[in-house]
């Protein structure tokens, strides 16, 4: 288990920010400054793509308490499918990443699939950096977020267990740059009220729809929780449950307006994750849907598409996905 700042610093790191004035506070980090991952920005997608090395690494690295990162070189058939998914996110996410990612990094041995990170130039115009899990180019979307979702386990075995029926035709790569980029049309546009972890009447976004489903960034209205998931985190993050919880935890996101479990952590992936199946779904006819097997046998199901609570967000991402 990975130490407790390497987590502070990751729901950080996901945030932005709700004023000016703490974005110019925001900028006095080092990392949070375009000059840390040095170069030029271009719009041309594969110009973007750098060595993961030097501060970059360093700082990954760090926060995460791993030292066993490397660099990944793309080969030919990884770059051909990086291009051909790219070509397939919708046109407002394709133009959000040419115009406002500084650096894209591939990387070997990360325990997650992706992080997405706000930077800042001199003029405090924003841009974000990618950090890749190369090794997504090689598990299918079902079987990654098969894994994403059990690690909120500390217990299961092939008879007891979640399962994710999801794609086997895409990898896994594909969801995780849709998500990615989700998160930098959300820094980018503030679709989400951002890094406000306060309570709703001290806030000054009282309308933004978010707030019909969430109290604030990280806990959601009281209908729509369920303490023993909040306790919980993914991958090497937050308590653990039994999988003897699993059909609790899969009937109470059939209850809620999210359209993923992973969704259901904080609002900016309740955006960038609904986003992403929204339009997998409209394009691709790709669903999420959630098994839970209890000694080899389904006890509980959710399906994304068949839940009429998360259609708040269609509108939504319907306006984003044109």
């Amino acid at each position: 288990m990975k130490n407790i700042l390497p987590l502070l610093m990751i729901s950080f790191f996901f945030s932005f920010v709700c004023n000016a004035g703490e974005k110019e506070n925001l900028r006095q980090f080092p990392d949070r400054q375009v000059s840390f991952y040095g170069g030029e920005f271009s719009s041309q997608l594969h110009d973007k793509i750098r060595i993961f090395e030097g501060n970059p690494a360093e700082y990954l690295k760090e926060i995460d308490d791993f030292e066993g990162y490397k660099n990944h070189l793309l080969t030919q058939s990884e770059e051909k499918l990086f291009l051909d998914y790219f070509s397939y996110l919708p046109p407002k996410l394709q133009s959000i990443v040419l115009e406002n990612v500084y650096a894209i990094y591939f990387v070997d041995e990360m325990w997650y699939g992706g992080q997405t990170k706000l930077i800042f130039d001199e003029n405090n115009r924003p841009y974000c950096v990618f950090f890749f899990n190369a090794n997504t180019f090689y598990w299918s979307m079902s079987e990654w977020l098969s894994y994403r979702d059990n690690t909120i386990f500390s217990n299961t075995d092939d008879e007891n267990r979640l399962f994710v029926e999801c794609s086997d035709e895409f990898a896994e790569f594909f969801h995780i740059l849709i998500h990615e980029s989700a998160h930098v049309y959300d820094f980018i546009n503030k679709v989400t009220p951002g890094n406000c972890d306060k309570n709703r009447a001290e806030n000054t976004d009282e309308g933004n729809l978010y707030y019909s489903v969430w109290k604030n960034r990280l806990e959601p209205l009281e209908q729509y929780r369920n303490k023993k998931f909040e306790k919980t985190g993914f991958y090497e993050y937050g308590e653990k449950l039994s999988v003897s919880d699993g059909k609790e935890i899969v009937d109470y996101l059939k209850s809620s307006p999210f359209s993923t479990l992973y969704a259901a952590k904080n609002w900016q992936d309740d955006f960038a994750d609904t986003l992403t199946f929204w339009y997998l779904r409209e394009k691709f006819g790709i669903d999420y849907r959630l098994l839970f097997i209890e000694n080899a046998s389904v006890k509980a199901v959710y399906s994304y598409k068949d839940n009429p609570n998360a259609k708040i967000w269609d509108s939504l991402c319907e306006s984003i996905s044109k």
